[in-house]
């Protein structure tokens, strides 16, 4: 019987996991091969569901996580992106220090941007300002970033992992709608990987609330739900997650629906690392037993 633990140490001893820093993982072989073949089948369905495909930046404005009153609720997971001084003189001294890498962090400035900790504040930040003719479905892709500290996992919790998530903003009943529908998708990807999910309300069990944290909570409390999958030796991992934000954001950043309204939004978000332990421990880490195909000559590339 495979779990979660014997998951991740199958695909180290094969080489197939690769950690160069705690929290942040990388995949070759085999291992890759099945992910792509996940997240092709993520991507489809979110595509399906959107219509509209975004490129996101890989960092936010800080004012973009103001905005959205993300300091009030979630500030210990942010991880920020800094650059070095070029001035000649901190240059000169990296460059001919016995210890080069420390000499280098300790000329690091303050950060210029925060790295995303979901997908979606990229929409919200840009329909800043507009008003919608008609609903607006996105669906866009990044990796994120949330440190949680001792819980982070491989696979299973990391400090930067892939989200890929579909976002519609506009009418109360357009956002509800979105929302069934995302849910549906949620579990026919489910269905189609051979997986049993399962749908719970959420809970926030790594939030540490401020004042204004917990008036947000109870704000959205009930709005979330999440899918989770079986990753063995009795425990349940949430994949995904089916959110109503009411018009949290349409008012935080001034868009306004199509009857002039602060719009309404929701989102659907998939965590494809999980997605990929979560099949794992199901089907084993052997493509013999996979019940999806993934082409021949991705394993042969892989050393399957």
């Amino acid at each position: 019987m495979w779990n979660a633990e014997r998951a991740v140490e199958t695909l180290r001893r094969r080489g197939e996991l690769l950690e160069p820093v705690q929290g942040a993982v990388g995949l070759r072989g085999g291992a890759l091969a099945l992910f792509d073949a996940i997240e092709a089948r993520v991507r489809d369905a979110c595509r399906r569901l959107a219509g509209e495909t975004w490129r996101p930046a890989a960092a936010l404005a800080w004012r973009t996580l103001e905005t959205a009153d993300y300091f009030a609720s979630f500030p210990q997971w942010l991880t920020a992106a800094a650059h070095m001084g070029d001035d000649e003189a901190s240059l000169e001294d990296v460059a001919t220090s016995t210890r080069p890498a420390a000499a280098a962090r300790d000329r690091f400035g303050p950060p210029a941007a925060a790295l995303p900790p979901a997908a979606c504040y990229h929409v919200y930040e840009g329909l800043r300002g507009t008003t919608l003719e008609a609903a607006r479905r996105v669906t866009l892709q990044c990796t994120c970033w949330r440190h949680e500290g001792a819980a982070t996992l491989p696979l299973e919790r990391g400090w930067s992992f892939t989200m890929r998530e579909a976002v519609a903003v506009g009418t109360p009943a357009e956002v509800a709608a979105f929302r069934a529908e995302g849910e549906a998708a949620v579990l026919r990807v489910a269905a189609a990987l051979g997986l049993e999910p399962e749908v719970v309300e959420a809970t926030d069990p790594f939030f540490r609330p401020t004042g204004r944290g917990k008036e947000l909570v109870q704000r959205l409390k009930g709005l979330k739900r999440e899918v989770t999958l079986d990753i063995g030796a009795g425990r349940r991992l949430a994949v995904a997650s089916t959110n109503l934000h009411e018009d949290f954001f349409g008012r935080a950043f001034g868009i306004r629906d199509s009857a002039g309204a602060p719009a309404s939004s929701a989102c659907v978000a998939f965590g494809l690392e999980r997605w990929l332990l979560a099949f794992l421990v199901a089907h084993g880490p052997d493509a013999v037993a996979w019940p999806i195909r993934v082409p021949s000559h991705q394993l042969q590339e892989a050393g399957t």
